[in-house]
Protein backbone atom coordinates (compact mmCIF):
# COMPACT_ATOMS: atom_id res chain seq x y z
CA UNK A 1 0.00 0.00 0.00
CA UNK A 2 2.67 2.59 0.79
CA UNK A 3 4.91 2.03 -2.09
CA UNK A 4 1.85 2.20 -4.22
CA UNK A 5 0.91 4.95 -2.70
CA UNK A 6 4.45 6.92 -3.42
CA UNK A 7 4.00 5.88 -7.40
CA UNK A 8 1.26 8.37 -7.60
CA UNK A 9 3.30 10.85 -5.76
CA UNK A 10 3.88 13.64 -7.79
CA UNK A 11 7.42 15.17 -8.15
CA UNK A 12 5.64 18.63 -6.43
CA UNK A 13 4.12 16.49 -3.77
CA UNK A 14 6.95 14.39 -3.14
CA UNK A 15 8.64 17.25 -2.72
CA UNK A 16 6.45 18.51 -0.31
CA UNK A 17 6.28 15.01 1.90
CA UNK A 18 10.25 15.27 2.16
CA UNK A 19 10.24 19.07 3.27
CA UNK A 20 7.37 17.80 5.88
CA UNK A 21 9.47 14.93 6.83
CA UNK A 22 12.62 16.94 7.45
CA UNK A 23 10.27 19.69 9.63
CA UNK A 24 8.84 16.98 11.72
CA UNK A 25 12.15 15.12 12.22
CA UNK A 26 14.15 18.53 13.29
CA UNK A 27 10.99 19.24 15.46
CA UNK A 28 11.34 15.82 16.94
CA UNK A 29 14.96 16.12 17.60
CA UNK A 30 16.38 16.39 21.48
CA UNK A 31 17.05 19.92 21.39
CA UNK A 32 14.01 21.18 20.22
CA UNK A 33 11.96 19.03 21.58
CA UNK A 34 11.27 20.39 25.31
CA UNK A 35 9.65 23.93 24.26
CA UNK A 36 7.61 22.12 21.88
CA UNK A 37 6.46 19.70 24.62
CA UNK A 38 5.96 22.56 26.89
CA UNK A 39 3.57 24.51 24.36
CA UNK A 40 1.43 21.67 23.64
CA UNK A 41 0.98 20.15 27.20
CA UNK A 42 0.15 24.23 27.87
CA UNK A 43 -2.21 23.98 24.93
CA UNK A 44 -3.76 20.32 25.59
CA UNK A 45 -3.98 21.14 28.98
CA UNK A 46 -6.15 24.62 27.97
CA UNK A 47 -8.23 22.35 25.72
CA UNK A 48 -9.17 19.85 28.40
CA UNK A 49 -10.36 22.81 30.42
CA UNK A 50 -13.44 22.87 28.17
CA UNK A 51 -14.21 18.89 28.41
CA UNK A 52 -16.01 17.13 31.48
CA UNK A 53 -14.83 13.65 32.31
CA UNK A 54 -17.89 12.20 31.32
CA UNK A 55 -17.82 13.76 27.87
CA UNK A 56 -14.67 11.86 27.33
CA UNK A 57 -15.86 8.94 28.43
CA UNK A 58 -18.93 6.99 29.71
CA UNK A 59 -18.82 5.25 32.77
CA UNK A 60 -20.06 1.98 31.11
CA UNK A 61 -17.31 1.74 29.16
CA UNK A 62 -15.22 2.46 31.76
CA UNK A 63 -16.96 -0.29 33.75
CA UNK A 64 -16.43 -2.61 30.73
CA UNK A 65 -12.47 -2.06 30.45
CA UNK A 66 -12.29 -2.63 34.13
CA UNK A 67 -14.30 -5.44 34.18
CA UNK A 68 -12.29 -6.96 30.75
CA UNK A 69 -9.03 -6.54 32.08
CA UNK A 70 -9.76 -7.33 36.27
CA UNK A 71 -12.03 -10.16 35.72
CA UNK A 72 -12.28 -11.64 31.96
CA UNK A 73 -8.68 -11.57 30.31
CA UNK A 74 -6.68 -14.65 31.40
CA UNK A 75 -3.03 -13.58 32.95
CA UNK A 76 -0.28 -15.20 31.82
CA UNK A 77 1.23 -18.06 33.34
CA UNK A 78 4.78 -16.01 33.54
CA UNK A 79 3.57 -13.62 36.02
CA UNK A 80 4.05 -16.53 39.10
CA UNK A 81 7.80 -17.26 37.81
CA UNK A 82 8.26 -13.34 37.40
CA UNK A 83 6.71 -12.72 41.33
CA UNK A 84 9.37 -15.52 42.47
CA UNK A 85 12.40 -14.26 41.17
CA UNK A 86 11.43 -10.92 42.22
CA UNK A 87 10.75 -12.10 45.78
CA UNK A 88 14.07 -13.73 45.93
CA UNK A 89 15.92 -10.77 44.92
CA UNK A 90 13.81 -8.55 47.24
CA UNK A 91 15.19 -11.24 50.12
CA UNK A 92 18.63 -11.17 48.87
CA UNK A 93 19.13 -7.46 48.68
CA UNK A 94 21.88 -6.31 51.50
CA UNK A 95 19.50 -3.60 52.60
CA UNK A 96 17.25 -6.00 54.57
CA UNK A 97 20.07 -6.78 56.83
CA UNK A 98 20.52 -3.03 57.95
CA UNK A 99 16.96 -1.92 57.91
CA UNK A 100 15.31 -2.04 60.93
CA UNK A 101 11.18 -2.50 62.07
CA UNK A 102 11.60 0.85 63.74
CA UNK A 103 12.57 2.39 60.29
CA UNK A 104 9.71 1.12 58.87
CA UNK A 105 7.04 1.93 61.18
CA UNK A 106 8.08 4.15 63.54
CA UNK A 107 6.29 4.74 66.89
CA UNK A 108 4.03 7.09 66.19
CA UNK A 109 2.42 5.27 63.26
CA UNK A 110 2.87 1.61 65.17
CA UNK A 111 0.68 4.15 68.12
CA UNK A 112 -1.91 5.31 65.61
CA UNK A 113 -2.32 1.67 64.16
CA UNK A 114 -2.65 0.30 67.55
CA UNK A 115 -4.99 2.95 68.69
CA UNK A 116 -7.49 2.16 66.05
CA UNK A 117 -7.64 -1.52 66.08
CA UNK A 118 -8.00 -1.43 69.68
CA UNK A 119 -11.53 0.74 69.14
CA UNK A 120 -12.90 -1.98 67.18
CA UNK A 121 -14.39 -3.44 70.03
CA UNK A 122 -17.02 -5.36 68.16
CA UNK A 123 -14.79 -6.80 66.44
CA UNK A 124 -12.55 -7.96 69.22
CA UNK A 125 -15.48 -9.31 70.90
CA UNK A 126 -16.41 -11.60 67.72
CA UNK A 127 -12.91 -12.96 67.39
CA UNK A 128 -13.15 -13.73 71.41
CA UNK A 129 -16.46 -15.36 70.91
CA UNK A 130 -15.55 -17.15 67.86
CA UNK A 131 -12.41 -18.56 69.34
CA UNK A 132 -13.80 -19.80 72.36
CA UNK A 133 -16.86 -21.14 70.72
CA UNK A 134 -14.49 -23.38 68.25
CA UNK A 135 -14.81 -27.52 68.75
CA UNK A 136 -11.67 -27.05 68.33
CA UNK A 137 -10.78 -25.06 71.22
CA UNK A 138 -13.23 -26.82 73.32
CA UNK A 139 -11.76 -30.96 72.51
CA UNK A 140 -8.06 -29.10 73.24
CA UNK A 141 -8.75 -27.92 76.61
CA UNK A 142 -10.47 -30.70 77.53
CA UNK A 143 -8.00 -32.73 76.82
CA UNK A 144 -5.63 -30.66 78.96
CA UNK A 145 -8.16 -31.22 81.95
CA UNK A 146 -8.53 -35.13 81.10
CA UNK A 147 -4.75 -35.19 81.55
CA UNK A 148 -4.53 -32.85 84.39
CA UNK A 149 -7.11 -34.11 86.32
CA UNK A 150 -5.45 -38.12 85.35
CA UNK A 151 -2.10 -36.94 86.80
CA UNK A 152 -3.49 -35.54 89.90
CA UNK A 153 -4.85 -38.68 91.13
CA UNK A 154 -1.85 -40.70 90.17
CA UNK A 155 0.30 -37.95 91.75
CA UNK A 156 -1.83 -36.32 94.35
CA UNK A 157 -0.08 -35.29 97.66
CA UNK A 158 -2.07 -37.72 99.22
CA UNK A 159 -0.52 -40.75 97.52
CA UNK A 160 2.70 -39.37 98.10
CA UNK A 161 2.46 -39.41 101.63
CA UNK A 162 1.38 -43.01 102.59
CA UNK A 163 4.54 -45.27 101.81
CA UNK A 164 3.90 -47.68 99.05
CA UNK A 165 1.06 -46.13 97.84
CA UNK A 166 1.61 -44.99 95.03
CA UNK A 167 2.67 -47.89 93.66
CA UNK A 168 -0.43 -49.77 94.76
CA UNK A 169 -2.35 -47.50 93.13
CA UNK A 170 -0.35 -47.55 89.21
CA UNK A 171 -0.62 -51.88 90.11
CA UNK A 172 -4.29 -51.22 91.01
CA UNK A 173 -4.83 -49.10 88.04
CA UNK A 174 -2.41 -51.47 86.22
CA UNK A 175 -4.92 -54.66 87.44
CA UNK A 176 -8.02 -52.92 87.20
CA UNK A 177 -7.51 -51.99 83.57
CA UNK A 178 -6.23 -56.24 82.67
CA UNK A 179 -9.61 -56.96 84.16
CA UNK A 180 -12.18 -54.76 83.34
CA UNK A 181 -11.47 -52.95 80.51
CA UNK A 182 -14.69 -52.24 79.96
CA UNK A 183 -14.90 -50.57 83.62
CA UNK A 184 -11.85 -48.78 82.74
CA UNK A 185 -13.16 -47.32 79.39
CA UNK A 186 -16.55 -46.45 81.00
CA UNK A 187 -14.54 -44.26 83.77
CA UNK A 188 -12.97 -42.80 81.20
CA UNK A 189 -15.70 -42.21 79.12
CA UNK A 190 -17.60 -40.65 82.01
CA UNK A 191 -14.86 -38.43 83.40
CA UNK A 192 -14.39 -37.15 80.09
CA UNK A 193 -18.33 -36.05 79.42
CA UNK A 194 -18.03 -34.57 82.94
CA UNK A 195 -15.16 -32.69 81.95
CA UNK A 196 -17.11 -31.36 78.21
CA UNK A 197 -20.11 -30.60 80.04
CA UNK A 198 -18.15 -28.35 82.28
CA UNK A 199 -15.93 -26.98 80.15
CA UNK A 200 -18.91 -25.55 78.05
CA UNK A 201 -20.04 -23.46 80.92
CA UNK A 202 -16.64 -22.72 82.00
CA UNK A 203 -15.98 -21.23 78.54
CA UNK A 204 -18.94 -19.46 78.15
CA UNK A 205 -18.08 -17.67 81.56
CA UNK A 206 -14.36 -17.35 80.34
CA UNK A 207 -15.78 -15.31 77.07
CA UNK A 208 -17.32 -13.16 79.44
CA UNK A 209 -14.26 -12.23 81.93
CA UNK A 210 -12.11 -12.11 78.71
CA UNK A 211 -13.76 -9.39 77.57
CA UNK A 212 -13.63 -7.62 80.84
CA UNK A 213 -9.98 -8.35 81.67
CA UNK A 214 -8.79 -7.67 77.77
CA UNK A 215 -9.05 -3.82 78.04
CA UNK A 216 -7.95 -1.18 75.93
CA UNK A 217 -5.26 -0.43 78.38
CA UNK A 218 -3.60 -4.04 78.71
CA UNK A 219 -3.98 -4.15 75.13
CA UNK A 220 -1.91 -1.59 74.52
CA UNK A 221 0.55 -2.23 77.28
CA UNK A 222 1.35 -6.09 76.03
CA UNK A 223 1.47 -4.72 72.02
CA UNK A 224 4.02 -1.75 73.04
CA UNK A 225 6.23 -4.44 75.16
CA UNK A 226 6.22 -6.72 72.01
CA UNK A 227 6.81 -3.61 69.43
CA UNK A 228 9.78 -2.36 71.65
CA UNK A 229 11.33 -5.88 71.62
CA UNK A 230 10.70 -6.36 67.80
CA UNK A 231 11.56 -2.77 66.47
CA UNK A 232 15.10 -3.06 66.63
CA UNK A 233 15.14 -6.05 64.77
CA UNK A 234 16.68 -5.90 61.29
CA UNK A 235 14.29 -6.98 58.23
CA UNK A 236 16.31 -9.90 57.71
CA UNK A 237 16.39 -11.11 61.34
CA UNK A 238 12.23 -11.00 61.40
CA UNK A 239 12.15 -12.88 58.01
CA UNK A 240 14.32 -15.51 59.12
CA UNK A 241 11.73 -17.53 59.58
CA UNK A 242 9.66 -17.02 56.10
CA UNK A 243 11.68 -17.80 53.16
CA UNK A 244 11.60 -16.60 49.24
CA UNK A 245 10.22 -19.93 48.65
CA UNK A 246 7.27 -19.53 51.41
CA UNK A 247 6.79 -15.70 50.15
CA UNK A 248 6.54 -17.44 46.05
CA UNK A 249 4.34 -20.35 47.56
CA UNK A 250 1.91 -17.77 49.25
CA UNK A 251 1.39 -15.63 46.53
CA UNK A 252 0.93 -18.93 44.20
CA UNK A 253 -1.94 -19.53 46.82
CA UNK A 254 -3.48 -16.53 46.60
CA UNK A 255 -2.93 -15.87 43.03
CA UNK A 256 -5.02 -19.06 42.58
CA UNK A 257 -7.74 -17.83 44.99
CA UNK A 258 -7.49 -14.36 42.68
CA UNK A 259 -8.11 -15.91 39.18
CA UNK A 260 -11.23 -18.25 41.09
CA UNK A 261 -12.93 -14.87 42.83
CA UNK A 262 -12.41 -12.79 39.74
CA UNK A 263 -14.96 -15.17 37.69
CA UNK A 264 -17.52 -14.12 40.62
CA UNK A 265 -20.47 -11.89 40.48
CA UNK A 266 -19.53 -10.50 43.32
CA UNK A 267 -15.95 -9.38 41.87
CA UNK A 268 -17.75 -7.71 39.09
CA UNK A 269 -20.35 -5.95 40.94
CA UNK A 270 -17.29 -4.62 43.14
CA UNK A 271 -15.67 -3.25 40.14
CA UNK A 272 -18.74 -1.41 38.20
CA UNK A 273 -19.96 -0.28 41.72
CA UNK A 274 -16.43 1.52 42.30
CA UNK A 275 -16.57 2.60 38.83
CA UNK A 276 -19.60 4.55 39.16
CA UNK A 277 -18.90 5.96 42.25
CA UNK A 278 -16.11 7.47 40.68
CA UNK A 279 -18.41 9.03 38.04
CA UNK A 280 -20.76 9.98 40.77
CA UNK A 281 -17.66 12.49 42.17
CA UNK A 282 -16.07 13.29 38.96
CA UNK A 283 -17.99 12.63 35.92
CA UNK A 284 -18.92 16.68 35.79
CA UNK A 285 -15.34 17.38 36.74
CA UNK A 286 -13.41 19.64 34.11
CA UNK A 287 -10.21 16.91 33.26
CA UNK A 288 -7.17 19.41 34.59
CA UNK A 289 -9.93 19.57 38.09
CA UNK A 290 -9.71 15.75 37.84
CA UNK A 291 -5.84 15.68 37.46
CA UNK A 292 -5.68 18.12 40.51
CA UNK A 293 -7.91 15.94 42.68
CA UNK A 294 -5.43 13.16 41.69
CA UNK A 295 -2.27 15.10 42.58
CA UNK A 296 -1.16 15.23 38.88
CA UNK A 297 0.58 18.55 38.37
CA UNK A 298 1.59 20.14 34.53
CA UNK A 299 5.57 19.74 35.99
CA UNK A 300 4.90 16.24 36.34
CA UNK A 301 3.56 15.14 33.11
CA UNK A 302 6.42 17.63 31.13
CA UNK A 303 9.43 15.47 33.59
CA UNK A 304 7.12 12.18 32.56
CA UNK A 305 7.34 13.15 29.23
CA UNK A 306 10.45 14.18 28.94
CA UNK A 307 12.39 11.50 30.61
CA UNK A 308 10.73 8.76 28.89
CA UNK A 309 9.84 10.86 25.27
CA UNK A 310 13.22 12.18 24.35
CA UNK A 311 15.17 9.18 25.20
CA UNK A 312 12.48 6.89 22.97
CA UNK A 313 12.67 9.25 20.29
CA UNK A 314 16.42 9.98 20.33
CA UNK A 315 16.90 6.09 20.09
CA UNK A 316 14.49 5.67 16.78
CA UNK A 317 15.88 8.00 15.44
CA UNK A 318 19.73 6.47 16.35
CA UNK A 319 18.27 3.11 14.95
CA UNK A 320 16.91 4.73 11.54
CA UNK A 321 13.13 3.95 12.47
CA UNK A 322 12.03 7.42 13.16
CA UNK A 323 11.77 8.88 9.84
CA UNK A 324 10.08 6.01 8.28
CA UNK A 325 7.81 6.82 10.59
CA UNK A 326 6.82 10.23 10.46
CA UNK A 327 6.88 9.48 6.43
CA UNK A 328 4.00 6.49 6.87
CA UNK A 329 2.17 9.08 8.61
CA UNK A 330 2.08 11.87 6.39
CA UNK A 331 2.66 10.22 3.13
CA UNK A 332 -0.92 8.76 2.70
CA UNK A 333 -2.28 12.65 2.81
CA UNK A 334 0.02 13.70 -0.38
CA UNK A 335 -1.22 10.50 -2.19
CA UNK A 336 -5.17 11.63 -1.50
CA UNK A 337 -7.66 12.78 -4.04
CA UNK A 338 -7.46 16.01 -2.24
CA UNK A 339 -3.83 16.62 -2.04
CA UNK A 340 -3.40 15.50 -5.57
CA UNK A 341 -6.60 18.01 -6.61
CA UNK A 342 -5.14 20.93 -4.49
CA UNK A 343 -1.55 20.45 -6.54
CA UNK A 344 -2.81 20.20 -9.58
CA UNK A 345 -4.83 23.41 -9.08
Amino acid sequence: MAKRSAAKLSGKAQSLLDAQVAWWLERLDAHALSPWLENEVDALLADAAKLKLEEVVSRADVQAVARRYAAELEPSGAIPELVGEIAQAVQAHPTQKKTKLGELMPDKQFREWLDKILELHAAREAIIHAALANPVVSAVAGDLLYRGISGYLGESSLTKSIPGASSMLKFGKSMLSKATPKLDAAIESTLRKYIQQSLDATLRESEHSLKTLLTDDLLRDSALEIWASLKGMTVAQVRTTVSAEDVEELFVIGYEHWRSARKTPYYSAMIDTGVASFFDKYGKSSLPTLLDEMGVTREMILTDLQRFGVPALAMLKKKKLLEPLVRRLLQPFFASEAAIKLLAD
